[in-house]
């Protein structure tokens, strides 16, 4: 039986376990070149360790059998199969880093240094604009048009720039205040706002990481609030600590999610 390999050879060369060989052959999806009907022997051909390679690396990238299967029957629609399957690692990724915040706690651990305070008020240039998920590009945007303004004016700035994320939602996205704290005589100029920040009491996590992976921070900081018994008004704010110009690198971005407690009054709004 030249070019033909009895299944232990077979998995040697592949590094495919004889009992994975076997379940593949039962489903259909990796079958023998033949089978000796009397001793019910397996045997492969050689021109299958290509096939078998590819279905042992295509598992270890997580692919379902039933994925394989499409690759194995329909070549010309791989690329299909592989762009499905990146979306599906990039939500499992996005789900276990939600699950690690989420775990922390309970391994005693402060990761978000979680803490109550009272925010006071501050003189802002303010840009608003709304925030429709997943086009978060209006915030930097903004950003750098409120400190290429204060640049140009000669105005002083006074870190750390945030944004405030109100309530009163209407329309398509949701109503945003970018905010950049200055100090001394300012002026407005076309959507550039001079306003007071009011401050409040807030309840806290700092977030360490890039700015693409605060949204599980959010619903970890909700869940320590309500642990806790606070009361939430739904208003929040991102107070960005340390950012581009403090670090190049993204993982060590610090960004505070603060969440405005119900002491703020019928309004709910920290800006006036």
């Amino acid at each position: 039986m030249r070019g033909r390999l009895i299944i232990s050879r077979f998995a040697v060369l592949t590094g495919l376990s004889p009992r994975t060989l076997r379940y593949y052959d039962e489903i259909g999806l990796l079958c023998p070149e033949a089978t000796d009907e009397l001793t019910g022997y397996r045997y492969y051909g050689v021109t299958q360790v290509d096939l078998a390679v590819r279905v042992r690396r295509w598992r270890e990238l997580g692919l379902p059998l039933d994925e394989i299967q499409r690759l194995i029957d329909r070549p010309d629609r791989a690329r299909e199969v592989f762009l499905r399957h990146e979306q599906r690692l990039s939500a499992e990724i996005e789900n276990r880093q939600r699950s690690l915040l989420h775990l922390r706690p309970f391994l005693q651990e402060n990761p978000m240094d979680y803490r109550t305070e009272q925010l006071s008020p501050r003189q802002t240039l303010t840009v608003r604009t709304r925030l429709q998920p997943p086009h978060y590009e209006v915030i930097p945007e903004a950003l750098r048009e409120l400190m290429m303004y204060t640049k140009a004016r000669g105005y002083r700035p006074d870190a750390p720039s945030f944004f405030v994320h109100h309530n009163d939602d209407r329309g398509e996205g949701s109503s945003v205040e970018v905010c950049l704290p200055v100090a001394g005589d300012v002026q407005p100029a076309g959507r550039i706002e001079v306003k007071t920040f009011g401050g409040g009491l807030v309840f806290v996590g700092r977030f360490v990481g890039p700015y693409d992976k605060t949204g599980a921070a959010y619903a970890a900081v909700v869940e320590e609030a309500l642990r806790r018994g606070l009361s939430i008004t739904g208003v929040t704010a991102e107070f960005y600590v340390k950012s581009v110009p403090d670090t190049p690198n993204p993982e060590e971005y610090e960004t505070d999610i603060a969440f405005f407690l119900e002491d703020l009054g019928e309004t709910g709004r920290p800006l006036t």
